[in-house]
């Protein structure tokens, strides 16, 4: 009895494990996938003033990490090892603390881009915020929140550094992953247009996503319809979106609008996701 028992609990305890993992079974795609989000944000296109004050941030932040240094190879000439720990101390804190950007790159980036050079840095950058983003989802049902800041940043920073890479349109799903993830569906919503804006043959599911938050998070039927017709045709690959899509735009037209005839949308014919006003 006692066996059927631990059995039983055990069976629970993997259900609620694997169950928990990935709710949406709507999107398929690699198994790394994130946990469902936990709170909204608010977005807001940045201004010139707020551009001013992030990168005067900015340039004050590397300053003091450059001091910081400093301090360390002051204080090892010195041989004072004292304060040569506290430098050291303070430095690999400052590392380790998740740097905030204020200003995403993608939003200010050109649509137009092409993911299409090899790039050794950029691919070393990308491989770096990759080991981060599948640390911070380790445990299966807890996400580390800080690690997967600092993967974000590292994401945005490819395509600051590196916009003709290759790697920007995988750059562009993941961040735009974190960004669903805490539920900053504005932007993450751009993230992932211009993962297929970037690379019309994204191996990732960014337009059934794309879709599914202006349909269910955002409340943009239109340009839901937009996204899923351009999911509908290009991401065969994905069967179960497939047949989302297909259900969503008959729905949506109510069944008048046919799905393998010329009015389907074509990549870079969509919705400007960033000209669309917050609900």
């Amino acid at each position: 009895m006692s066996k059927m028992v631990c059995i039983t609990v055990l069976a629970s305890l993997m259900l609620f494990a694997f169950g928990c993992g990935n709710p949406d079974k709507r999107f398929q795609e690699p198994a790394d996938a994130f946990v469902e989000p936990e709170a909204p944000q608010t977005f807001m296109m940045p201004e010139a003033a707020e551009v001013d004050r992030v990168e005067e941030m900015a340039m004050y932040r590397n300053m003091y990490r450059s001091n910081l240094e400093k301090l360390v190879q002051y204080y090892t000439k010195t041989g004072d090892q004292m304060k040569l720990s506290w430098a050291r101390s303070e430095l690999k804190s400052f590392d380790s603390t998740p740097k905030y950007k204020y200003i995403m790159e993608a939003i200010i980036a050109d649509p137009d881009l092409e993911a299409v050079d090899l790039i050794i840095e950029a691919d070393e950058l990308y491989a770096e915020a990759e080991k981060i983003y599948k640390n911070a989802n380790a445990l299966i049902v807890m996400v580390d929140k800080d690690k997967l800041r600092l993967a974000l940043n590292k994401y945005n920073e490819i395509i600051g550094l590196y916009p003709t890479s290759d790697k920007i349109d995988d750059a562009a799903y993941r961040a735009g992953r974190i960004y669903d993830h805490f539920k900053d569906y504005n932007i993450a919503v751009i993230y992932y247009q211009r993962a297929f804006q970037w690379n019309v043959n994204t191996r990732y599911p960014a337009r059934s996503r794309a879709a599914y938050i202006m349909d269910k998070r955002l409340n943009r039927k239109e340009d839901a319809l937009t996204l899923y017709q351009l999911a509908y045709k290009y991401e065969k690959q994905f069967p179960n979106n497939v047949e989302y899509a297909k259900t969503r735009i008959l729905e949506l037209t109510a069944g008048d609008k046919g799905l393998d005839n010329d009015t389907t949308a074509v990549p870079g014919d969509g919705v400007k996701i960033e000209d669309v006003e917050t609900p």
